[in-house]
């Protein structure tokens, strides 16, 4: 049990000689010596030398010369054609000739490398599951965001939802140039910064700000298209304005993270997976386009002009005599004529 213990070690490190060390001609394990071995004066060995132990060359070895366990010493006389490897020793040439390269190796495993590691392969489960909870997580987050933007910049949404409302086909061309002229407009800054010594310093922190501000944009107007989805689904009445616009917020963002959702649940197929993401994608792409261009339409809704314009409804409340819906009013009772006398 002990020899093929043994012998199946010398296999396992014989074949990876072969790949770690690229070493030709190595012989199988049965020919490796299990102890010490020597080439005496004179004579000449055709291959490569793998031994357990310390080896001696005092004659030729038109070959490579390996010890797993000790030194190699090439004596007066003795030529190695190949390299002299040693694991655990060291090479001496002892007025002796390697044609090769003479590597010296503190232990066996430094030498031969680690083994590969196996990849783990997931199941299907543990796929559905990764995706369920990337698909979650981020949904959660973008829900925080939008209770902060509705807190803080609750004035910009309504603008940019205004603008998609009254302009929508000038807001999705324009959120594709946008999307277009992102790297551009980048490079043209750093250009225009690197004009300058001031300029080249601050070219960290521009790209950081531009970065930020794009990310800005494109979460407003994502967040103004789902609200405004969410608002055409969910008509409610109760609550406040803010509560109001809340909720369609939050039903419009669960409306394109179900379609995630759904491709989420099907990652076991990759078929329906492949169908149901392309899917989300041009749905999610196709709500960022309208938003950016919206956000830059309404200079990131701080442009007024949309969302403060009178509707017709107030003009006709002010410019009719007669209020439009209350109480008719009262007829006036006129007094009889008198005939003349």
């Amino acid at each position: 049990m002990a020899q093929g213990q043994s012998r199946a070690d010398v296999s396992r490190d014989l074949e990876r000689l072969t790949k770690g060390e690229r070493l030709a001609g190595v012989p199988a394990a049965d020919s490796v010596s299990p102890g010490a071995r020597s080439v005496p004066a004179g004579s000449t060995i055709h291959g490569t030398i793998v031994a357990r132990g310390p080896v001696e060359v005092s004659g030729r070895v038109d070959g490579s010369v390996v010890s797993l366990a000790g030194s190699v010493t090439v004596r007066r006389g003795g030529v190695v054609t190949g390299d002299a490897l040693s694991v655990g020793g060291r090479v001496i040439a002892d007025s002796g000739v390697v044609l090769g390269e003479m590597r010296s190796m503190a232990a066996l495993p430094t030498l031969l490398g680690a083994a590969p590691m196996a990849v783990p392969v997931r199941s299907s489960a543990q796929r559905v599951t990764d995706a369920v909870r990337i698909v979650s997580v981020t949904f959660g987050i973008l829900l925080i965001i939008a209770l902060g933007v509705l807190l803080f910049a609750g004035r910009n949404l309504d603008e940019v939802v205004a603008t998609i409302e009254q302009r929508f086909a000038r807001a999705f061309w324009l959120g594709v140039v946008g999307q277009v002229c992102l790297l551009p407009a980048l490079a043209l800054l750093i250009v225009a910064l690197a004009l300058s010594l001031i300029g080249i310093l601050l070219i960290p922190f521009a790209i950081v700000a531009y970065a930020i501000a794009c990310a800005g944009l494109l979460t407003l107007g994502f967040l103004a298209v789902a609200r405004l989805v969410g608002g055409a689904v969910w008509h409610g009445s109760t609550g406040g304005g803010q509560s109001r616009a809340l909720f369609a917020l939050a039903i419009g963002i669960a409306m394109f993270f179900a379609v995630w959702m759904a491709a989420a649940l099907f990652a076991w197929s990759p078929i329906a997976v492949g169908v149901l993401r392309a899917a989300a994608l041009a749905a999610t792409w196709a709500a960022i386009t309208v938003g950016l261009g919206a956000s830059l339409q309404s200079r990131a809704g701080t442009h007024r002009r949309v969302a403060s314009a009178p509707r017709a409804v107030e003009l006709a409340a002010w410019q009719t005599p007669t209020p439009v819906a209350g109480v008719v009013a009262a007829r006036r009772h006129a007094a009889p004529a008198r005939e003349g006398r």
